[in-house]
């Protein structure tokens, strides 16, 4: 299995911050026993972390798990991106600091793609989901980003929009996607809460109304073609599918199936894995051709490296086991890339023996629909207890 390659291979995900200003119902931000990091990825470790890793990348995310417009060094991350050429880069934000000055760089630099979280397609369902963002303020940083590209003659960055889809809000995202069309919006990405224990959540999945979410998903496809959206969607819902409930926990002793593999609860029109697979390479854009047999059920490992404020590294963006695989304030990417812990979760996933984190992942976008793994995460906070206890996963 080769692990270091010269070409551009690598995503990679970082947050140069650990904190957000909102507080929106479903995300862990909100999750009473989450304590919000106070750190900040200096100048010296962006520059070390860009210069490592930037030149092997293909796609660089300024953003994971955190609000990144509230990083002072956005803007020489920005520029970093540029410098070495990285061919896509982007950052997701909650807009509401959104300013002249931040657009200005993302066009100076060319940022291809700025994208804006909405969960809500009116402002009661907004204002309640993004606790306390603001409705009027996040529409007004569309009009922003198009007055800019025009003051100045550009036309990226694109514009992007991302919504989590619940019970409370799927009969919003047609009006979302009109809004959209009306402020350029050329791209759209809807993507499946993952449950959070101990946040009350349960009853928000659609996994509970399958039917519900498949028809709205299709006039939401319609209204996006007759607009020119291009949008990203969830394979539609298996309408015999098991609900979830408070007490689904899923750990892969304790049961709520296997997210990433064939499994005895799965529904009877469940996809195949190889199916499964070629539908995420399709939805990731990926230039890769359709394969019969897939041989290992997550890709991450092989080329995605999440960086997190304090220079340390997740495999994916969904680690709960808060086991770090390097740290780039004392190693290279070539140390980290091939040190013991990534070599031996990619033997894992080669030969298919999952550990926990990886059999229930739900919100690393490879998630199945037809297994109740995908819709629940609740792993998080009892992963932070047996970390703290010295259990290993």
């Amino acid at each position: 299995m080769p692990v270091l390659r010269e070409k551009r291979f690598l995503r990679v995900k970082l947050d140069m911050v650990g904190r957000c200003q909102l507080r929106c119902i479903m995300c862990h931000f909100a999750h009473p026993d989450f304590v919000e990091s106070q750190t900040t990825m200096g100048r010296d470790l962006l520059e070390k972390v860009g210069n490592d890793l930037f030149p092997r990348a293909h796609d660089v995310v300024l953003s994971s798990s955190a609000e990144p417009l509230m990083a002072p060094d956005l803007p020489r991350a920005l520029e970093l991106c540029r410098e070495h050429g990285v061919p896509n880069f982007h950052f997701s934000t909650n807009g509401m600091s959104l300013t002249q000055k931040i657009v200005d760089k993302v066009i100076e630099v060319q940022m291809p793609l700025l994208t804006i979280s909405m969960d809500g397609g009116d402002k009661e369902t907004f204002e309640r989901i993004r606790t306390p963002a603001k409705w009027e303020r996040v529409v007004s940083r569309f009009d922003l980003v198009n007055e800019r590209k025009a003051a100045l003659g550009s036309k990226l960055p694109a514009m992007s929009v991302t919504a989590v889809l619940m019970k409370s809000n799927i009969r919003t995202m047609p009006a979302l996607v009109r809004l959209c069309g009306e402020k350029g919006v050329k791209y759209m990405n809807f993507v499946h809460m993952a449950v959070l224990g101990g946040m009350g959540m349960e009853k928000e999945s659609l996994l509970n109304e399958p039917r519900l979410c498949n028809e709205l998903m299709e006039e939401v496809q319609r209204t996006a073609d007759s607009l020119g959206i291009q949008i990203v969607r969830p394979i539609p819902l298996p309408e015999s599918n098991a609900t979830i409930d408070d007490s689904l926990v899923p750990e892969s002793d304790e049961g709520g199936g296997n997210a990433l593999l064939p499994s005895e609860d799965a529904s009877a029109n469940a996809m195949s894995v190889d199916d499964y697979l070629n539908h995420k390479n399709r939805e990731f854009m990926l230039k890769a051709r359709q394969k019969r047999h897939h041989r290992r059920p997550c890709y991450f490992p092989w080329y995605y490296i999440h960086v997190n404020p304090d220079g340390t590294v997740f495999p994916c963006g969904s680690w709960w086991e808060h086991t770090v695989f390097g740290d780039f304030r004392t190693q290279s990417f070539e140390e980290i890339w091939t040190g013991e812990k990534f070599m031996e979760l990619r033997r894992q996933l080669h030969r298919h023996e999952l550990r926990p984190t990886c059999a229930n992942c739900a919100v690393s976008n490879m998630g199945r629909p037809d297994v109740k793994a995908s819709f629940a995460q609740r792993a998080k906070f009892r992963e932070r207890a047996r970390h703290a206890a010295g259990v290993k996963p």
